[in-house]
């Protein structure tokens, strides 16, 4: 177990949503300063079964107890779920969309460290593409070996993701120039060359390049643990959080991106420091983490279930001086539903 850890740092050692500033014009032509926010969430009743159909009015979002007026309700679903049971009432959700968007992510600390584990996870990822996307979904690919690499962008193309499967295993160089896609046409090229060193680096960046596509973008990051250079650890727990997680934080919830780590850890390691991070990348993104994994497919089909439909609710608020964390809470009118969104987001910085 010790031995594990050890070769773990050292190959290691070889984000509730950002809200988006905008400015409108009142009637009287002073300009007001306020933030884009954009929510997700999963709505179900006691027994689990998502709740299909809610709309503006059936949703109550808070920041500090005062209610907030809703922009905007969309609901993503792959209409799997539109005329099961559950669905009651006529569906009346603002707008309806059944774009998906997924990014498989495989964060490989060092060239051969655990190559068995990462082509197993590519097997699952590959069945993944083949057997549970649907033609509405959009998938990338990327990773993390020296710096972030993408690649393929968001596509619904089969063959280019199977493609980018294989290149992502075989440590290859990506996509190193500007394309069509909105990862390429957004990514700031400079800082994914240079300035990705860290896994958390590579986060920001991704989440950065995301930022446009208005929809939840569901990260599935395939990785052994992350630990960075200035954290200390005594025990094998992490004493420290590294100084590049808040900033990937920020970006990922920004981006409305939730992260789902899927651990790549062969002998179920119950070493601390091996899942310190990715729990609580999860936690504070609203994914999940799957921390046993004798397979990787279960994780795949749970994470694409999950978003067999959530709702993207979309709200101004004023702007805030400095910079923190805006606690926001969310509720439906109808108090036995259960609700599952991110807890906030962080703001100035």
């Amino acid at each position: 177990m010790k031995r594990s850890l050890i070769a773990l740092a050292a190959a290691l050692l070889a984000t509730a949503p950002l809200a988006q500033q905008q400015t409108t014009t009142p009637p009287f032509g002073e300009k007001v300063d306020v933030n884009l926010v954009l929510l997700d969430a999963i709505v179900t009743d006691s027994t689990g079964h998502q709740i299909l159909g809610l709309g503006k009015d059936d949703f109550v979002v808070t920041e500090n107890g005062v209610a907030q007026k809703i922009d905007s309700v969309d609901y993503f679903t792959n209409r799997k779920m539109v005329d099961q049971p559950e669905n009651k009432a006529a569906f009346k959700a603002d707008r309806m969309r059944d774009d998906r968007y997924f990014i498989l992510f495989f964060d490989k600390p060092a060239e051969g460290a655990m190559l068995s584990q990462i082509v197993r996870a590519r097997a699952a990822a590959s069945d993944f593409v083949r057997d549970q996307m649907k033609p509405t979904d959009r998938v990338a690919v990327a990773g993390h070996d020296v710096r972030l690499k993408v690649y393929s962008d968001f596509t619904n193309d089969k063959k280019q993701l199977m493609k980018a499967l294989d290149d992502a295993t075989m440590f290859g160089r990506g996509i190193t120039s500007k394309g069509d896609g909105p990862i390429m046409t957004n990514v700031d090229m400079n800082t994914m060359m240079k300035h990705t060193g860290t896994v958390f680096e590579a986060l920001e960046t991704l989440a950065d390049a995301t930022r446009s596509i208005k929809a939840r973008k569901d990260l599935v990051l395939f990785s052994a643990g992350i630990l960075t250079p200035d954290q200390t650890v005594r025990n094998d727990v992490a004493l420290t959080r590294s100084r590049y997680y808040d900033a990937a934080i920020g970006a990922l919830n920004s981006a409305d991106v939730a992260v789902y780590p899927v651990s790549l850890q062969e002998d179920l390691s119950l070493i601390p420091v091996v899942h310190q991070a990715l729990e609580s990348l999860a936690a504070d993104t609203n994914g999940e983490y799957f921390r046993f994994n004798t397979s990787f497919s279960p994780a795949l089909k749970k994470i694409e279930n999950e978003t067999n439909g959530y709702y993207l609710i979309t709200y101004y608020a004023p702007k805030r001086t400095g910079s923190g964390f805006q606690k926001v809470e969310v509720k439906t009118a109808t108090p036995n539903f259960r609700v599952r969104a991110r807890e906030g987001y962080a703001f100035g910085g």
